[in-house]
């Protein structure tokens, strides 16, 4: 059996110009840009927790798999990084780096990059595609890399997907409640154990995990680790639906061997990351304001017909076949650094 091979996908802010995705798979066109968009964007909430505790997403549709992590350019391990950890403003920055395999004909993976929990091994280097255009001022600048699939080097910590299904940690998919989200507590050992069931699972998923604070509100996951939770939950999924407009855009299709031409990107393009990254930032705003006018505890135990929302939790669960497990005590909210007003 031949190895799965991955490209490269890379999205962050470089030292004058805003976030924008810097690399992306070569067949990656605008439909597959609106659908892995909500995920990586998403993976940048509360951005301040993203210190020391880099976040982990595994998302999949019918046609590819990304793997990838979001953390704190600073946290990564290097020179080079340290040196562009800031933008022009002196604002701390960071970064999605992630890697993306064609599915074909087989859903399930046979190996994935390894989670290693608050160590990025073998993503660290991928932010060599931020250096490469660190200083650049010119808008036709923002247009992205194109990288090829090829097997991963030997710097990658690889992990052989092979779980015994009967030991099958609880993870939603697609195809069980796609209006849910499977919120549970994180801890290394179970963490790991749904990232190889993410990259084993048949159906369309989505995983994040290793958050540092509360759940990613208005996002596309279908499950996630959190740490301040006390046992596993089954919450609504809210997400706005602006990325259907996409659906019908197109570009014309880049050869491999036009990687590296960023000119050759095309408007279209630029247009839709632009855009989303404009409704994203409005929707953090929004979601800002809520918090402020409401109070913690309606934040953990969102307001609502408690009966009813007990017998939903109760009809959902009742479909698992595993015991709930009483993961601890919630973690106590640590002070943020001065780091904390520029996010």
């Amino acid at each position: 059996m031949s190895k799965p091979t991955w490209a490269k996908i890379v999205y962050g802010r470089t030292y004058h110009l805003d976030f924008r995705f810097v690399t992306v798979p070569h067949d990656f066109s605008a439909p597959e840009i609106a659908w892995a968009s909500p995920y990586i964007l998403a993976t940048t909430q509360q951005a301040r927790n993203l210190s020391d505790s880099p976040r982990w997403s595994l998302f999949k549709n019918k046609t590819h798999c990304i793997v990838g992590v979001t953390c704190m350019v600073r946290d990564l391990k290097g020179k080079s990084s340290e040196a562009m950890a800031k933008d022009e403003h002196g604002r701390p920055l960071y970064v999605f780096l992630g890697y993306a395999t064609q599915l074909n004909q087989n859903p399930s993976q046979s190996e994935i990059p390894a989670y290693t929990e608050t160590r990025p091994i073998g993503f660290e280097q991928l932010y060599g595609e931020i250096e490469q255009v660190w200083l650049a001022r010119e808008y036709d600048d923002r247009n992205p890399f194109f990288s090829e699939y090829k097997p991963f080097s030997s710097g990658m910590n690889i992990a052989k997907v092979s779980l015994n299904t009967d030991r099958m940690p609880r993870l939603n998919n697609a195809a069980k409640y796609p209006q849910k989200t499977f919120v549970q507590k994180r801890a290394s050992r179970s963490d790991r154990s749904l990232w190889l069931a993410s990259a084993q699972c048949l159906e369309p998923t989505s995983i994040c995990l290793n958050i540092k604070g509360k759940q990613l509100v208005n996002s596309p996951f279908l499950n996630q680790t959190i740490s301040r939770i006390d046992k596993f939950t089954i919450r609504n999924r809210h997400i706005t639906k602006n990325s259907d407009r996409y659906s019908q855009s197109t570009r014309p299709h880049q050869s491999p061997d036009r990687e590296r031409q960023g000119t050759c990107a095309p408007s279209t393009l630029r247009h839709i990351i632009s855009t989303r990254a404009k409704e994203d930032i409005d929707l953090i705003l929004q979601q800002a304001a809520k918090v402020t006018s409401a109070s913690q505890d309606s934040i953990d135990n969102p307001i609502g017909n408690t009966g009813d929302r007990a017998t939903e939790q109760s009809t959902l669960q009742s479909d698992l076949s595993y015991e709930r497990e009483n993961f601890g005590i919630k973690t106590k909210k640590s002070d943020s650094s001065q780091d904390k007003n520029w996010f």
